[in-house]
């Protein structure tokens, strides 16, 4: 039962819309001046303590869980050492902007303007990698073949913190860590300063979390003061005990736990705008919690209930900013902020407990976009009960859970190098990616690849046909290939090429960040960054990898190549000549030839002539960005595009497959909208093909089926036999929309009326209508699944 003020809490956050929130900056920026001539990450953890010591401090009415990245309810941070550029080149556009738009008052524009733009000019780490940026590169980039991400707008997220660590230890307990570590030190080593001015950092991010804590506890004490409801008063009274208490200690029941984790997940993102923070397997660090509080009487289920609801809206406040580009392929403000439940435990057993159910729950009460909810499920130990309740959620239409494989999730993070012991207890992070809590370091989508490109460049020889330049590699006149397998080589050779020149872009970028964006307050939960005097961004984790490359247009590679070798090789139904004259013209004056290409069987229609093709360039795919390696470890692959399928389907030419020009691409895993007509058992068994356990970084696959299949208890076991045969066929991630066309139409005609509509897009939720209309139409037009076992479907 969700109660009135979890009602009131959603219902005022709904009526904000996100504005850009520049006081962060402006304060970090202030530290900065003052911490000139110290080492950087002095600087970094001075201007942190300043903003635990100055930011706006506000409790909302009727809030049990309490703290903001900001001064606003709805925000988006920006990172003045690493992003301030983006709003420069944006500051006329950013509130008309067709993706994530936010609001930009006049006093915040001042603010930049004068404070914010003058001091950071040339010194942020966009900037750098703009200047350092290699021709290659750009030209591949600007033709949208790859898209770089210099971290210039994210920072360093995508990464599970070490909240377990915080709530048991406290920050007293990690500073003492600190200390002796630090006091083992000898300056006339070299390198033990280096390591002292570093320990010296971790010190100062200790002094602001507890500062910013103690904050929050005087305002809660003197709201209690003035408040004449006994029962506010009283609450207020608890919170300020709460905050007297933590993260300083460690934690001592579930509300305490719950606010520890809501302070520092906000400093996580005062420190950098970035998305992914992952609060991870709360259902499992948070338990011993919950346990006691129930047992000794403290906390009955539904206080336990409110709460978690109360901190699901606190995870909803902050939105991702981002450069106008970069929304694009991330639409919807999505902050990734991914908690998982379900699984296994370290011992390889059933890990559901009551807590998992409650935070199933909670997702189900608030449906709000934040916090990403995950679902590890494990066929061999988790119950049909457990699956149940998550279909049950999947029926609701609000696009979570996001439903993970788990054995297939524990041979991903293996494959990171993780050993087994600790690969057991990975969790999902931002959109599909596996992470460890407070041990792995990487960037899990530092670069990505349009696969409609690569098809493209393999038919023009390396020339952009939106453009007209050479933007690659020769790989040959198509016309001069007398086999399918000279075409197959030259897509290799073209797929080769974007991928070692992405792997010099991440190169070019760990550089910059490792020298010029260290982050201590993320690196204070790790224990090696500690032990090692290392930050997280110079690989002072307990595991360190590569960085991941991304590939989009899974469809549109397979399908393009089924066309090629049938029509042009097997059945010599059209000639190379006039295929390339077709596609030059987007098939205007060859109808004909697009309704050929149009007939070859698909990919996710379970046809092995089509799927054979996504085993082979996949496993292709995979072991050529694995072939690389950084100074962090061997690089990693993934197939989790977001909304990319549709900004490099902007850059694409028409295709073999048959589609035409400057359309999106397909999403994820899935197949091209419309071309599945054999239903989604099929549709699993070509995803099957692509070798998941090798994708480390993760791969996502997007379902859409109509409401009224889950309506009904058979409707629910269909779908619970489903996503055992995702499993059994060792397929990483499936997601569902329940929604019919029909819903999304009004509500993109209505969007007053559908304010609250939340639609799972690539990996992530948004609020529909809040969703640029490319995306909508994406979005729409993807098959819709009419039956769960059989083969019926429509457009």
């Amino acid at each position: 039962m969700v109660t009135e003020r979890v009602k009131m809490l959603k219902e005022k956050l709904l009526s904000f819309q996100p504005e850009i929130d520049l006081e962060p900056a402006r304060i970090l920026t202030e530290g900065f001046k003052e911490a000139a001539g110290l080492p950087v990450v002095l600087c970094k953890a001075h201007a942190f303590r300043k903003q635990c010591a100055e930011k706006s401090v506000f409790i909302n009415e009727g809030e049990l869980i309490i703290g903001s990245c900001g001064s606003k309810t709805r925000t988006g941070i920006i990172s003045a050492d690493g992003s301030w550029a983006v709003l420069a080149e944006e500051l006329d556009t950013i509130s008309t902007r067709p993706c994530d738009p936010f609001i930009l008052r006049d006093q915040d524009r001042k603010t930049f303007l004068e404070i914010i733009q003058p001091y950071w000019l040339g010194r942020s780490t966009r900037e750098m990698w703009k200047r350092q940026i290699p021709d290659d590169v750009k030209r591949l980039q600007d033709n949208g073949a790859i898209l770089v991400d210099s971290k210039g707008s994210r920072g360093f997220g995508e990464v599970t913190a070490g909240y377990k660590w915080l709530l048991e230890a406290g920050v007293k307990g990690i500073l003492q860590v600190i200390k002796e570590r630090k006091a083992k030190l000898d300056t006339a080593i070299p390198g033990d300063y280096e390591k002292q001015v570093y320990l010296q950092a971790l010190e100062t991010v200790a002094e602001g979390l507890v500062i910013l804590a103690n904050r929050h506890a005087d305002l809660a004490e003197t709201q209690a003061a003035k408040e004449r409801d006994a029962k506010r008063k009283k609450e207020l009274e608890t919170i300020a005990a709460i905050c007297r208490n933590v993260p300083e200690n460690p934690a001592t029941n579930f509300w305490e736990a719950l606010q520890a984790i809501c302070f520092y997940q906000n400093c996580l993102i005062m420190e950098q705008n970035a998305a992914s923070y992952n609060p991870g397997r709360l259902d499992q660090y948070l338990w011993p919690y919950y346990k006691n509080d129930i047992d000794s009487g403290r906390m009955t289920s539904d206080q336990a209930q409110e709460l978690l609801d109360c901190l699901w809206i606190k995870f909803s406040e902050p939105c991702f900013f981002t450069d106008e580009s970069t929304a694009g392929f991330s639409a919807g403000y999505p902050m990734f902020q991914n908690v998982s439940v379900g699984g296994v435990n370290t011992n390889g057993d059933d890990a559901v407990n009551e807590l998992s159910y409650l935070i199933l729950q909670a997702t189900m009460d608030v449906q709000l976009y934040q916090p990403s909810l995950s679902v590890r499920y494990s066929m061999a130990k988790n119950s049909d009960h457990f699956l149940r309740k998550v279909v049950d959620l999947i029926s609701l239409g609000t696009g979570f859970p996001a439903f993970f494989n788990d054995e297939t999730g524990i041979q991903m993070i293996q494959n990171k190098g993780i050993p087994l012991r600790e690969a057991l207890d990975w969790n999902p992070c931002g959109c599909v990616e596996t992470n460890l809590e407070g041990r792995l370091r990487g960037v899990t989508d530092m670069t990505e690849i349009n696969l409609g490109s690569v098809i493209e460049l393999a038919m023009t020889d390396g020339k952009s046909r939106k453009t007209g330049h050479f933007i690659s590699e020769h790989t040959g006149d198509p016309k001069t290939f007398t086999s399918y397998e000279e075409f197959e080589a030259a897509v290799k050779k073209q797929a080769a090429y974007l991928i070692r020149r992405c792997i010099t872009s991440s190169h070019i970028i760990d550089d910059i960040c490792c020298l010029h964006r260290p982050v201590p307050v993320l690196s204070f939960t790790f224990k090696e960054c500690i032990e090692n005097c290392k930050d997280y961004s110079t690989g002072g984790a307990k595991y360190n990898i590569g960085n991941g490359t991304i590939l989009i247009g899974v469809a549109d590679l397979i399908n393009s190549m089924a066309a090629v070798r049938q029509l042009i090789f097997e059945d010599k139904t059209v000639i190379m000549e006039v295929l390339c004259q077709a596609l030059a013209n987007n098939f205007e004056g060859y109808e004909s030839v697009q309704e050929l290409c149009l007939k070859v069987p698909k990919y996710g229609n379970d046809n092995p002539k089509v799927d054979d093709i996504a085993g082979e360039m996949f496993t292709f795919l995979a072991d050529e960005i694995e072939g690389y390696s950084s100074k962090f470890g061997k690089m990693t692959p993934g197939i989790l595009p977001v909304t990319g399928n549709i900004a490099f389907g902007k850059e694409v030419g028409a295709l073999p497959s048959g589609r035409l020009a400057w359309k999106p691409l397909a999403d994820g895993l899935s197949p091209s909208g419309g071309t599945d007509v054999e239903g989604p058992t099929a549709v699993l068994k070509s995803v099957s093909k692509i070798p998941h356990a090798r994708f480390v970084q993760g791969t996502l696959l997007n379902l859409k089926v109509e409401p009224e299949l889950v309506e009904t208890d058979k409707g629910k076991a269909q779908v619970m036999a489903l996503l055992k045969s995702m499993c059994t066929l060792g397929i990483h991630h499936v997601q569902f929309n329940v929604i019919s066309r029909e819903k999304l139409l009004l509500a993109q005609k209505y969007p007053e009326e559908y304010k609250g509509l939340l639609i799972r897009v690539a990996g992530y939720t948004a609020y529909f209508v809040e969703l640029d209309k490319e995306v909508q139409d994406d979005i729409i037009s993807r098959t819709t699944q009419k039956g769960i076992m059989g083969c019926q479907c429509q457009n």
